[in-house]
């Protein structure tokens, strides 16, 4: 049997092609992105009430809700890409777990050591993943994301920690909730 060798032009094609189908398996998963950003956005928001009213010492519970989304997505994606995925969705699965199991560790961990620095580390990795992930499958939409996760990040080392819960329910409604529903018209459009 002869291995055929492939042509430069024919080896760009079929990476195009890969990054086609991962961009298309990808904006049919905009659903994940608008649970996530209302999962974010409730509990973000129920912290800064909590906070505002002044109960401390159970102000983060509304993130315990976290790891039950991370154990939904795990299923979701389970059942969903059972046996279909290509090496860009593999990478982008991986690079995921990777920085949600960063983001629970330093909070559920490190979240008292790290203090009023939590929140903007946190937003980081979520940016930085967004970022990694439209990068991947060249998406604006979601570079710009993340672009905009990042500076929120930023941003928060100038503010009161107590408003930092709020200014990250912004931040996921604008650059990950808005971002999951968009894509998810797109794929609606492109399969009516």
């Amino acid at each position: 049997m002869e291995t055929e060798k492939l042509s430069v032009e024919k080896s760009f094609e079929l990476i195009a092609q890969t990054i086609s189908e991962a961009r298309s398996k990808f904006e049919e998963n905009g659903f994940i992105y608008v649970f996530w950003g209302i999962l974010i956005t409730i509990a973000s928001f129920s912290q800064f009430f909590l906070l505002k009213y002044e109960y401390y010492e159970i102000n983060y519970y509304p993130y315990f809700l976290m790891p039950l989304g991370g154990i939904f997505t795990g299923y979701y994606f389970y059942k969903k890409e059972k046996g279909k995925t290509n090496q860009i969705s593999m990478i982008m699965g991986m690079a995921w777990v990777s920085i949600s199991t960063n983001i629970m560790l330093l909070a559920f961990i490190y979240g008292q050591y790290l203090r009023e620095n939590l929140t903007p580390i946190i937003l980081l990795l979520l940016g930085i993943g967004i970022f990694i992930s439209g990068g991947s499958i060249k998406s604006k939409l979601l570079i710009i994301s993340g672009i905009v996760i990042n500076i929120s990040a930023f941003i928060c080392f100038w503010l009161d920690w107590n408003y930092h819960p709020l200014l990250m329910g912004i931040a996921s409604i604008v650059a990950v909730l808005i971002p999951g529903i968009i894509l998810m018209m797109k794929s609606k459009k492109r399969h009516v």
